[in-house]
């Protein structure tokens, strides 16, 4: 067989396709196939699809299949963004049930401050899923991401071959040539297949710890197209940690991300996503790119025993790594990834920056297949039609390398992460959700919602920047001097969210006039607050600490200048007095225990003082076994004076009334109070 190199091919290639091939059967290379069997179908044109997928293939997705499935692991933390979520409903692909592995509600984002919680919006999915068959041990680990894709593929008319694609070559006719070895016993070296196209979606994983430009294949790719260059790699290390069922219970609906380590353990990036059986664990930065294969359980330990790591997890959990891989992870893009009835798909030629790789690959096998329906296959349409989908995930990955730059230096900052977080916070006390543009920005960039393009330009927006400066920066200098007044210190226990939006106080406030007939509450209140904050426990324990409210030894309300003590009855009893003292008269005034509920509240009364009347409500509501909700519900009205000097008085009151002391104090006790109830435990992480 002779061998024609591209520089003979006359330009202009057009006509329909009437065999192709693909190697790699990755996402990437499925939702090609998937895309362009059904588009030559709309059309009523023949085609036929090769799909070449060398890892061993024992069985399939479902057993009534007679291909195979993808074996081992495709080096993926298997998070399903909400745009790819939509994007698998809106194309009909989907994603069946035994494929997912959980359902997000919440992306946490873990500062040195605080963390974030970003709610899932109304309507939009972001859930999990196993891109292959490992780790080894866990049940049912043929129902996977990539297999179901792959049978979705071969349902839709494509041909799957099990074997390794060696070379790739032009015929005497300058049509590509794929020479393969089979796995099969009968036939290890069958006939090459001549094809009008073929597309390489292998990825830049084939194989592990091989330099992708050292792949027999990449240099079977650069003789097809001599101005291809791969695209730049990082090496990242992904982990699927195995802990105790009762943790992975608690952590269910949450998915987190943290940008930064420590000195030691150097991280750009990190995410936790929690699965039916395990944690998948995907790590980013310096510390990776310097680590060797022996250095990573003890990397994985010290990322494990970081302060705000732990508070991730409830002490006393231990792990044990189920698998670990060090893959490449595409940062670059790849230099002309077509030729002459070639072309390259996923992340060997680019892949969306850190987050959603397989939306981009799915973006760029669609492209591809529109381009060789509806232009043609040569290298000039390709240029024309194909080119342009990779070439603008490059341009908006140069925005995203400024927006996680940005991210990164304000998350792992102490000063500047909690003025980003109090940014936040007083957005969501004073302005309704669809309102909170800070929140929008970091669930875009959490999720991966919307382009790097759009978040950078929002980012630079006057009125965000403005946000940052006065609700964040001047809010933050004020709760630290009140946190320095009153001795409040963050020590040995973590700091989580306890803010809440506008729309869900409303929404709490008319539960309480309904449940505890409480009139008052309705209209215009002089103070309104509530805090809100998870713990996993139980409710008897969460009851107790609410109970030892009062008690001189409690450790979690201890404000230096207010003391807190019972004067009469015990814990949780109906008409229990707790007074608090404080440096001045005025604003000395006792809580009768009003009702008590041990399911759900405790509710006191203020009896007297300028708050007299007002009610302080605990709440205790359960979201899922072991996890809880608890809130804090303060409102009273001020009195409004009898004669002229009188009413002038206590509206000049009602003005200067320092509000957030109250929010400052109880946001400290409630972090307090998480800990007590949840303490103790250590961290580990071990081999199989």
């Amino acid at each position: 067989m002779t061998h024609a190199t591209p520089s003979t091919e006359k330009a202009g290639f057009s006509g329909s396709l009437s065999k192709v091939v693909v190697v790699g059967g990755g996402p990437a290379g499925s939702f090609f196939a998937i895309e362009i069997l059904r588009q030559a179908r709309r059309k009523g044109q023949l085609l036929e699809l090769l799909l070449f997928e060398q890892k061993k293939q024992p069985l399939f997705y479902q057993s009534s299949c007679s291909s195979g499935c993808r074996e081992g692991c495709n080096y993926c933390a298997g998070g399903i963004s909400p745009r790819m979520a939509d994007v698998l409903r809106d194309s009909g692909i989907g994603a069946p049930p035994e494929v997912i592995t959980g359902e997000v509600e919440t992306v946490i984002v873990q500062g040195d401050w605080k963390n974030i919680e970003l709610p899932v919006p109304a309507g939009r999915r972001m859930y999990s899923v196993h891109r292959g068959s490992r780790p080894v041990e866990r049940a049912h680990r043929y129902e996977n991401f990539d297999s179901y894709l792959l049978e979705t593929a071969a349902a839709e008319g494509a041909r799957i071959l099990t074997g390794e694609v060696t070379r790739v070559s032009y015929s005497a006719a300058r049509r590509p040539v794929v020479e393969w070895e089979s796995q099969g016993k009968n036939d290890p070296h069958p006939e090459p297949i001549e094809a009008d196209f073929v597309v390489f979606a292998g990825g830049v994983n084939t194989k592990m710890g091989m330099r992708v430009q050292d792949n027999p294949l990449v240099r079977s790719i650069r003789q097809l197209i001599p101005g291809f260059v791969p695209p730049k790699v990082r090496k990242a290390l992904i982990l699927e940690l195995k802990p105790d069922h009762a943790l992975l219970s608690d952590l269910q609906g949450e998915i987190y991300f943290v940008e930064y380590g420590s000195d030691e353990v150097q991280i750009e990036m990190s995410s936790f996503i929690p699965k039916e059986e395990f944690i998948t664990v995907a790590l980013l930065g310096p510390c990776i790119d310097r680590a060797g294969p022996g250095d990573y359980l003890a990397l994985v330990d010290k990322l494990l025993d970081l302060p705000h790591i732990k508070r991730i997890f409830p002490r006393g959990t231990h792990f044990h790594s189920a698998c670990i891989c060090s893959p490449n992870m595409t940062v670059g893009t790849a230099r002309q990834p077509y030729g002459h009835r070639v072309a390259i798909i996923g992340d060997l030629a680019v892949a969306r920056l850190y987050k959603d790789g397989i939306l981009s690959a799915y973006r760029t096998a669609r492209a591809l297949a529109e381009c060789l329906l509806e232009k043609g296959a040569d290298v000039r349409s390709l240029k024309k039609w194909y080119w342009p989908a990779v070439r603008e995930i490059q341009i908006d990955n140069r925005y995203g390398r400024l927006v996680f730059l940005f991210s990164r230096i304000a998350f792992q900052h102490p000063i500047l992460s909690r003025i980003l977080y109090q940014a936040v916070l007083t957005e969501r006390k004073s302005k309704g959700k669809t309102r909170c543009r800070l929140d929008d920005q970091l669930w875009r960039i959490a999720a991966g919602d919307a382009t790097y393009r759009s978040i950078f330009i929002s980012i630079l927006r006057p009125a965000n920047l403005l946000s940052i400066l006065v609700g964040g920066g001047l809010v933050t200098l004020r709760n630290w001097l009140t946190e320095t007044l009153f001795g409040l210190k963050w020590v040995d226990f973590g700091r989580f969210q306890t803010g809440v939006y506008r729309e869900v106080l409303a929404a709490k406030r008319q539960e309480f006039i309904r449940r505890f007939a409480l009139k008052e509450l309705q209209g215009r209140l002089d103070f309104e607050r509530m805090y809100s904050i998870q713990i996993k426990s139980t409710r008897e324990k969460i009851f107790y600490q609410l109970g030892r409210f009062g008690e001189k030894d409690m450790e979690y309300f201890q404000p230096r200048m207010i003391r807190v003590l019972r004067l009469r009855g015990r814990q949780n009893e109906v008409g229990t007095e707790i007074r608090y003292h404080t440096p001045f008269q005025f604003s000395t005034f006792s809580l009768v225990l009003e009702r008590y509920n041990p399911e759900e509240s405790i509710l006191y009364r203020v009896q007297d003082g300028f708050a007299r009347g007002g009610v302080l409500i605990f709440d205790v509501q359960e979201k899922r076994p072991r996890i809880f909700l608890l809130s804090i519900y303060v409102a009273f009205n001020m009195p409004r004076g009898s004669g002229p000097l009188s009413r002038l008085y206590w509206t000049l009151f009602r003005i200067s009334f320092p509000s957030y002391v109250h929010d400052v104090l109880w946001n400290h006790s409630l972090c307090k109070m998480k800990d007590v109830i949840e303490r103790d435990g250590t961290f580990s992480c071990a081999s199989p």
